[in-house]
């Protein structure tokens, strides 16, 4: 079963907060960078909801999305219908769909190829996005930064939403493999109204961090030249130890 299937029921409240605009301006900002040309056509792979992809429909790009989550699809063809949005949402897997058309640009966020725990399945991704990609087209995506997560360490976490009378709490527990490079990030979600519990749900993400000479090498591998590895909104700035989250800015070559 997909991991999402039952995490997809509470993922709009969970991240309710998550600044999708500010996100899109920081890859508008890439587009400025290194796209000569105006950048039209997108393909957001692993688009979840469509945080992303609708924002950026909005602003006047033609979106396509992909996901293997047919409940995160339903969502955010949910709300591309109410904001009378345009887009192509489409279920499939990133390692291995093929949709006969290419695109300026394409875009991996939310740590989508940390979800790719096998060398194959992130090489897989890699081969995706470049088959989907014009001459020179970027590839941009985040993931967790392996100098970071090896330093800090995972941790523990809560998060309490509230909302019309119900409370929902998620708990996080992390297991870290440093041998494979993994972490098992353990969620337990518990959904009450007042005193009753409604809903629990438990599922497992295990999510991979990569290394600088990781990225390069699938990038030869994969025919991607690095233009930028920054930290997650940040560009222009070298990623350290201290930033949990890094962004690869790639160029079909």
């Amino acid at each position: 079963m997909n991991i999402f299937e039952s995490y997809a029921n509470y993922y709009e409240m969970i991240y309710q907060d998550k600044d999708y605009k500010a996100e899109c301006d920081f890859l508008e900002s890439i587009f400025s960078e290194y796209f000569s040309n105006s950048v039209r056509g997108i393909l957001d792979l692993g688009c979840g909801t469509g945080g992303h992809a609708l924002t950026l429909v909005e602003r006047g790009y033609k979106v396509a999305g992909v996901d293997l989550s047919r409940k995160m699809l339903e969502i955010g063809k949910r709300k591309a219908k109410k904001s009378k949005l345009n887009i192509k949402f489409i279920e499939g897997d990133i390692r291995n769909i093929e949709l006969n058309q290419k695109f300026d640009v394409v875009i991996s966020m939310f740590a989508v190829m940390s979800y790719q725990v096998a060398n194959q399945d992130l090489i897989s991704a890699f081969k995706t996005a470049w088959k989907h990609l014009k001459k020179s087209g970027l590839f941009i995506f985040d993931a967790w930064f392996g100098p970071a997560v090896l330093t800090q360490k995972p941790s523990d976490r809560f998060k309490i939403i509230e909302k019309n009378n119900e409370r929902i709490i998620r708990f996080a527990t992390s297991v870290l493999d440093i041998l494979n490079h993994t972490v098992d990030v353990k969620y337990k979600i518990i959904k009450f109204s007042k005193d009753k519990v409604l809903d629990e749900v438990d599922e497992v993400h295990r999510v991979r961090f990569l290394f600088p000479q990781e990225i390069e090498l699938i990038c030869d591998m994969t025919g991607f030249e690095i233009l930028e590895l920054c930290p997650f909104m940040e560009l222009g700035k070298i990623a350290t130890e201290k930033d949990w989250n890094v962004t690869g800015i790639l160029r079909k070559a």
